[in-house]
C-alpha cells in the first residue's frame, strides 16, 4: 500500500481516485469543488485544504487538472504540492501539459529530490472509472519504476517512452489523430445525409467496415443523432490538446497540413461557444457548410 495523493477530483480525477482507494492504498485529495470534496469522501479518502496541505501527506502524488496553468498553480504555486512535498516522493502528472511546462516542473522537482514523470492518459472517463486507462510516461525510468505499482492501480496500458516530455508528445499526436478523424467523420455524415442517406445506416456501415476506430466507437452515435449535449470528452479539452499539438509542430518544423485544417474547425466551434458541448459538436461547423443537419 502507498500514500497517494490526486489534485483534480473532476471528470477523470474521481475514477482515479475509486481504484487507488479499490486498490488498497491510502488516499488524501484536493479539488476546490464542494461536490469534488463530498465525493472524495464517500469514497474513502480524505479531502484537504490544498496541494501543500496533501504534498505533506503523500509517497506518491497524481495531478488531474484542466490546464497547464492549473497544474503550475497547484504543484508550483504558493500553496502548491511541491511546498510541502519531501526528498523521495514523487509526482506523476496525469494532465495533458504543455511539454516546457513539464520541463520546468521537472527540473524544480529535480533539485529538491523529488522524482517528476509527466503521465498523460487516454481512454476518457469510461476507462478512468474502469481502472483501465493508457497511461504514456516521460521521465527517469528509476522513479517510473517506484510508480508503475500504483500507475497500474489505474491503467491497462502503461507505456514507459523515455525522457521528460515524452508522454506528453505521444499524448497530443494520439489526439491531433482523434481530431482529425472527428472532422472527417462530419464531413462524411453531411455528405452522407445531404445525398439522402440515414446517418443511422451511415454509422451501421462504418462501424462494421474498414472505417471503424475507437474514435468512430466512441462518438459515432453522438454524431449521427447530432446530440452535442451528451459529453463523453469536452470540445474545449480536445481544443486545447489540438492547440499544443500545433505548437509542437511548429517548434520542430513539422508540416501539419491536414492538422491545420482540422484545428481551424475546432477554432471555430470554440468561437461558437460549443466548447462546453461534446467534442462531436465540432460537426456543426460542417453543418454549417454544408447547409444540412446532421439527424436520424
Amino acid at each position: 500500500m502507498s500514500i497517494v495523493g490526486i489534485l483534480g477530483v473532476g471528470t477523470m480525477g474521481k475514477g482515479m481516485l475509486k481504484n487507488l482507494v479499490k486498490s488498497g492504498h491510502k488516499v488524501y485529495s484536493y479539488d476546490p469543488s464542494p461536490e469534488a470534496k463530498e465525493y472524495a469522501e464517500k469514497l474513502g479518502a480524505i479531502p484537504l485544504d490544498n496541494p501543500k496541505e496533501v504534498g505533506k501527506k503523500i509517497e506518491i502524488l497524481l495531478a488531474s487538472l484542466p490546464s497547464s496553468e492549473s497544474v503550475q498553480a497547484a504543484i508550483n504555486g504558493e500553496d502548491g504540492a511541491l511546498q510541502g512535498m519531501q526528498n523521495g516522493t514523487f509526482i506523476c502528472d496525469m494532465s495533458t501539459t504543455a511539454i516546457n511546462v513539464e520541463k520546468e516542473l521537472y527540473n524544480k522537482a529535480k533539485k529538491m529530490g523529488i522524482g517528476f514523470l509527466d503521465c498523460p492518459v487516454s481512454g476518457g472517463p469510461k476507462g478512468a472509472e474502469n481502472g483501465a486507462l493508457s497511461i504514456m510516461i516521460g521521465g527517469d525510468e528509476e522513479d517510473f519504476n517506484k510508480v508503475k505499482s500504483v500507475l497500474e492501480s489505474i491503467g491497462k496500458s502503461i507505456f514507459y517512452l523515455g525522457n521528460i516530455g515524452s508522454g506528453q508528445t505521444v499524448k497530443l499526436c494520439n489526439n491531433i489523430v482523434q481530431g482529425v478523424q472527428l472532422v472527417a467523420l462530419a464531413e462524411s455524415f453531411a455528405a452522407a445525409v445531404k445525398a439522402g442517406v440515414n446517418s443511422k445506416q451511415l454509422l451501421d456501415v462504418l462501424m462494421s467496415g474498414g472505417a471503424y476506430s475507437k474514435v468512430l466507437d466512441a462518438f459515432g452515435e453522438n454524431l449521427a443523432k447530432g446530440n452535442y449535449d451528451k459529453v463523453s470528452f469536452a470540445l474545449h479539452h480536445m481544443h486545447k490538446d489540438m492547440s499544443l499539438f500545433m505548437k509542437l509542430a511548429d517548434d520542430l518544423k513539422v508540416p501539419s497540413v491536414v492538422s491545420s485544417v482540422s484545428y481551424q474547425e475546432f477554432n471555430s466551434a470554440m468561437n461558437s461557444g460549443l466548447g462546453g458541448k461534446d467534442v462531436s459538436a465540432v460537426a456543426t461547423v460542417t453543418e454549417g457548410m454544408a447547409d444540412v443537419k446532421i439527424r436520424y
